[in-house]
Formats: C-alpha cells, sequence, structure tokens
C-alpha cells in the first residue's frame, strides 16, 4: 500500500521534535452541508487518532468527526506556511 503525503505529514507534524512542541498548526478540509460545501479549520491539536485513510478530531461539543484525507485541501504551519496543498504537491 501507498503511503499517504498527508498521513506522513500529520505524523510528522505530531510526533518530530521540530514540530510538535507547537499543537496550532492549521488544517483546512472540505465540510459539506446539504448540497454545499464550506472550507473548515481545525488545529492539529484536536487530532484524536490518524488512521489509513482518515483522521478523527475533537469537536467542541465533545463529540468526534471523521475527515478524509481526500477532503482536506491545506495543512499550515502555525506561522502560515503551507506545508501541503492540493492544488501545489509541492512539498515531500
Amino acid at each position: 500500500m501507498k503511503k499517504s503525503k498527508i498521513r506522513t505529514l500529520l505524523n510528522r507534524l505530531l510526533w518530530d521534535p521540530q514540530y510538535k512542541e507547537d499543537k496550532n498548526h492549521v488544517i483546512e478540509y472540505v465540510h459539506r452541508v446539504g448540497r454545499n460545501s464550506i472550507i473548515k479549520r481545525v488545529k492539529i491539536k484536536d487530532i484524536k487518532e490518524i488512521r489509513n485513510w482518515y483522521l478523527i478530531i475533537s469537536t467542541s461539543s465533545g463529540g468526534t468527526t471523521l475527515i478524509p484525507f481526500h477532503r482536506i485541501t491545506r495543512i499550515m504551519s502555525s506561522d502560515g506556511k503551507v506545508l501541503w496543498s492540493k492544488t501545489n504537491t509541492f512539498n515531500s
């Protein structure tokens, strides 16, 4: 099975000493509401679990939400630097 670049990057942000101290990195994803789609943002500190093709985040209401990797549009560091983008996959 091919490794997901998104999964690799998220694990790096959570566990690599260079990044893991800062839990304010941002994940942007497409959230569908009925027939409409909106872009939502979540901080990496809200990740509860990373699986093969999705991640699970904590919600403000105390529940959880599953986000498939194909809905992620961009991952940014806490200082705003784009680390991964669906439109520009220039990062390894």
